[in-house]
């Protein structure tokens, strides 16, 4: 955004209080992960931000319409950690989320871009599901996201956790 837009309403707004990491934490120090892991998260940041795998190739209007709502992030956010990986602090609750999140539609969400999947990890679907685990073992890893890691038969599922956490803010 140029200097004096906001993004919505309210005048204060910067967007980036809004979405504070919109440009990610810089990393403060080594990951307690192995250097395989490491690369594969890199692989699924990459491939969930300029893969087919959560494009409408049908849609003339907007292809990345279901985007945000199966990642919880807009294409954007997700380029924007891709692009400064491994130099971002995945300490941060929103990077590990994100990277919780591309594991799970990775292997969870019916993309149908299996004859792709090769241009994009050096790992099969099924190794995959297992660098899954142990990023969700990782320490890295908010209390509660674990399932939706674990989980990858439920797409979209990091935005679903919202939505109930919103829903019970509002009854409470």
């Amino acid at each position: 955004m140029a200097a004096g837009q906001y993004c919505c309403w309210n005048s204060n707004c910067d967007f980036r209080s809004h979405r504070p990491w919109l440009t990610p934490p810089p990393r403060k120090e080594k990951f307690e992960i192995s250097d395989a892991l490491e690369g594969i998260i890199g692989e699924c940041l990459n491939a969930s931000a300029v893969g087919p795998f959560f494009v409408d190739s049908g849609s003339k209007e907007d292809p990345y319409w279901e985007f945000r709502t199966l990642l919880g992030f807009t294409p954007e956010e997700v380029l924007r950690v891709s692009s400064q990986w491994p130099d971002v602090d995945i300490s941060d609750a929103d990077v590990s989320e994100l990277i919780t999140a591309c594991f799970g539609d990775l292997l969870g969400y019916p993309h149908g871009c299996e004859k792709h999947w090769s241009e994009y990890f050096s790992v099969s679907r099924e190794e995959l599901g297992v660098y899954a685990e142990l990023w969700r073992k990782s320490k890295y890893v908010q209390e509660g996201l674990g399932a939706v890691c674990n989980a990858p038969s439920a797409p979209g599922a990091t935005t679903l956790r919202r939505f109930v956490e919103a829903l019970g803010r509002l009854d409470g």
